[in-house]
């Protein structure tokens, strides 16, 4: 599968209806926050929110991995493990989309990530 496929696929599961994973046993709620839309949503139910759910990060990924394997599976060597490339190409999208600027990290998250360099040396 070429970045293009995999860039478009991933894209459409996380502008989708953002949907967050809920453990009830536990009463936990899993919320995906390191990245979120670039730009608004501009219908739907969701109209304004930027907001990525965990379970559409997750879905993505296992689509991108069952297109991959599926891929794997129609060719004549046969199959072959494709967990590391199904990874590879998903983190390969991600940066793209955010280099296109199509996602984004949160602001939070940025601001927790930053470097003060003074003279020579570097502080985290």
């Amino acid at each position: 599968m070429n970045i293009r496929t995999a860039k478009r696929l991933i894209y459409k599961v996380l502008s989708s209806m953002p949907i967050d994973v809920v453990d009830e046993e536990k009463g936990e709620v899993w919320e995906s926050s390191n990245y979120e839309l670039f730009d608004p949503r501009i219908e739907g139910d969701y109209k304004g929110s930027r907001e990525i759910g965990a379970a559409n990060v997750i879905t993505a990924f296992n689509l991108l991995h069952q297109k991959i394997l599926i891929a794997e599976l129609s060719r004549d060597e046969g199959f072959s493990a494709c967990g590391e490339e199904a990874l590879d190409a998903f983190k390969s999208a991600m940066e793209d989309l955010e280099k296109n600027k199509m996602i984004r990290k949160r602001p939070e998250i940025k601001r927790e990530m930053f470097k003060i360099v003074g003279g020579t040396s570097v502080v985290n």
